[in-house]
């Protein structure tokens, strides 16, 4: 029986874990974020936002989000003229089901222009202590590197909608 009485304290302390995550989110991570984010955006004026999803409590997220905009793209027919919008990427700091953050960007891309989903990149999971003034710049500098590097040097093909099969 010792294994059995290990392993149910292993388990209850876990899930402590995930209630004290899950506190430390509401109480300090979450609250930090959405300032610092607002800071940095009041100091540095581009086209972006931040905000927080809060429809499913537990499963949260606080995000840096750049807004959909024309992409200069037109398409032409003889009926209609039709404005491509590209949908802005955005950095994204996620509750897990456990109550750890998870720090992803999600790319731009042309609305209308590929039958792919955008890409995704997870950059870090963390503890919500872990997130500092220093981490979460490091990260909002990372998410402006990959949208330079997308507006400035994608190779991707554009012009028509291709089917893989």
């Amino acid at each position: 029986m010792e294994p059995i009485k290990k392993l149910t304290e292993q388990y209850a302390s876990v899930l402590l874990k995930v209630k004290e995550r899950r506190t430390a989110w509401q109480q300090q991570a979450k609250p930090f974020l959405i300032q610092h984010l607002n800071e940095v955006i009041a100091r540095h004026p581009l086209n972006w936002k931040a905000g927080a999803n809060e429809m499913m409590q537990g499963l949260e997220a606080v995000y840096l989000l750049f807004d959909h905009e024309p992409s200069g793209i037109v398409e032409q027919s003889p009926f209609s003229v039709v404005q491509k919008m590209k949908i802005g990427g955005f950095l994204s700091f996620s509750q897990t089901r456990n109550g750890q953050i998870v720090v992803w960007i999600s790319f731009p891309f042309i609305d209308g222009m590929s039958e792919e989903k955008p890409r995704n990149e997870t950059l870090d999971t963390l503890e919500p202590e872990e997130l500092t003034v220093e981490s979460v710049d490091r990260f909002i500098g990372k998410f402006l590197e990959e949208m330079i590097q997308w507006e400035d040097d994608a190779r991707d093909e554009i012009g028509f909608i291709r089917k893989r099969d």
